[in-house]
Formats: structure tokens, sequence, C-alpha cells
């Protein structure tokens, strides 16, 4: 209970946590988080295993409850058990922060609540590698919401500068020079950064940045997509965004890009990153897997169109 915020990278509440060891699993380290309000049904709880079960394998689960309403997290926790009962579960218990109960224990007490005291040991190894935990998930969402569909003025002299800068220039130089910009030394440089902002807003070339992208890089990425979406405003926010959320993912930071597909959402999308980030983020992919998986977005996005491009062509043959 005292890793979860951390992993998270924000305090969960109303939430339901699954974390799975590295034994066994088909994902080493795998955490998945679902808000509670979406479980609430048999089918949606199914739903939710379904989609988990396979990447967990046979690893060791923990899950967890984070909830005020400790009747309802209970209730839940043992709809989960009866939904995952595939799993490796080791343990399925409620906290409210204060307090905490095992549904699992059988021991004498065990059918009481228990205070909750974090673990000294996780705290400090989680402040020596510099992992921190915002307050809420809200918190999160906030750090990546931008100014709205006006940016202030310093951000519009910036971005008229880039356009004048790029406007000239042919997709194949602005690819190398966004590989400048990334390679400089401050990536959070508001100049930087809106300018590969102004770049990504060339279909071609949000597509080839997506495709490109590396895992060793990707916190790097990140910290300047995360700007980015922070500075510029609403209508050229959707390839920073899956940008940023594919950074996020990558990066180990599932919370990061679950909030950049959900805002997504309510905005036009850039060509098909937008719905392959929503593919990876509901589907919980691995980020190992990106060493591996084909990085089209296109693909991602709609794997049929691509299998039954490859039947047509089998047939014209």
């Amino acid at each position: 209970m005292t890793l979860a915020p951390y992993l998270l990278g924000f305090q969960p509440t109303e939430s339901l946590l699954l974390i799975v060891a590295d034994d066994g699993a088909a994902c080493q380290g795998f955490v998945a988080r679902a808000d509670l309000d979406d479980l609430e049904s048999a089918v949606t709880m199914d739903a939710f295993a379904s989609r988990v079960g396979p990447l967990a394998g046979r690893g060791r689960t923990v899950v967890l409850a984070f909830s005020n309403n400790q009747d309802r997290a209970m209730g839940t926790l043992m709809s989960a058990v009866q939904a995952l009962v595939s799993m490796n579960i080791g343990d399925a218990a409620w906290t409210d922060g204060e307090y905490w109960r095992s549904i699992f224990c059988d021991e004498q007490g065990c059918g009481e609540n228990h205070r909750f005291v974090p673990d000294p040991s996780i705290a400090a190894e989680a402040v020596y590698r510099g992992l921190t935990v915002l307050p809420s998930r809200t918190s999160l969402v906030n750090t990546l919401s931008g100014p709205g569909r006006t940016c202030d003025p310093d951000t519009r002299r910036l971005l008229a500068s880039a356009r004048r800068r790029l406007c000239r220039k042919e997709d194949d130089a602005v690819k190398t020079r966004c590989q400048v910009l990334f390679e400089s030394r401050d990536e959070t440089d508001d100049a930087i950064v809106t300018e590969l902002a102004v770049a990504v807003q060339r279909p071609g070339i949000a597509r080839r940045l997506w495709m490109s992208m590396e895992r060793a890089d990707a916190s790097r990425w990140l910290a300047i997509w995360s700007r980015a979406v922070e500075i510029i405003p609403d209508r050229m926010a959707p390839a920073p965004l899956s940008l940023c959320g594919l950074a996020g993912w990558l990066s180990g930071e599932g919370a990061v890009a679950a909030v950049c597909a959900r805002r997504c959402e309510f905005m036009a999308g850039t060509a098909d990153l937008p719905a392959a980030l929503t593919v990876i983020v509901d589907a919980f992919v691995p980020p190992k897997l990106w060493d591996v998986m084909n990085h089209d977005p296109t693909v991602i996005a709609h794997p049929l169109l691509e299998e039954q491009v490859g039947e047509e062509s089998n047939l014209s043959a």
C-alpha cells in the first residue's frame, strides 16, 4: 500500500489497483488502475479482467481498493477476486489511507480494521530514486491541461517565430530540425518546445516522431511534450498530447498516458495518433512490447485494417 502511489505517480482515490510481481508475470512489474465507478457491474468487471488477465499471467498479484467507502470497496474487491479467479492473487485489501483490511486473512483479528502505517523504507527509497507523488489524479490532470483556447503573449510570440522559421521547409528538413532541437541541452526551453509543437502540426512530422521514439529517449521527450501541452492552445494540442502520452507510457508513467488519451478524446484527432494512444492505454499494453511491435499508429489504431489489406493482397496475388 505504501508503494502504490509511487507506482502511479499520484495518490489513488476511489480506485482499484492491481500490482503484479515479477515471478511468472507475462508483463513484469505490471500495474493497472481503474475507477471504482467503472467497475460497478459484472459486465464491466469481466471486461477489465479480460484485459489484465493475459498480461498478469501467473505472476503473484495484489489487488487493492482505495476508497473512503469501505463497504463499497470490499464489495468491489470480492467481485474482482471472482472475475480474476484465473490469476495468482496473493492478497486483496481495502484502505482509506488511515486503515486497511484484507479479505483473505483468516487469522484472529483479521475481521477488524488495522491502522495503516506507511513503510518508511519504501518512502526513503522512493525519495532516493527521485519519485514523487501528486496529491491526486486531478493534480496530474491539471499539470497536463493547457491554457485553453488562447495562450499567453510570450508563447504567442514564440509560436509565431517558429512558424516563420519552419514555413518554407520541406518535411525532411523539419524532421532534421526536430532532431537537432531534441538533442539540444535544455529540453524545457520554451523556444525549443514551441518550435517542436509547431513542427508536429504537420501530420507527417508527428507520425515520424511517433514511429521513431525509443524507450531510451522517452523521459526526455516526456519533459518536452508535457511542457508543450501546458503552454500551447487547445487547437494545437492533439499531436503534442499524443506524443506526450506515448513518451509517458514508454517511461513507465502510465497515468500520464491515460490522462493524455482522455484529453485527446475531446479534441479533433491528428491522423491516427490519438486513437493509437487510446488503444495502448485501454489494452494496458506493457512498454517493453514497443521494442517488438509495429510502431505505425494506423496499425495500432486499426489492426483489422492491416489484416484486411493483407488478405486483399493475397487474393490479388
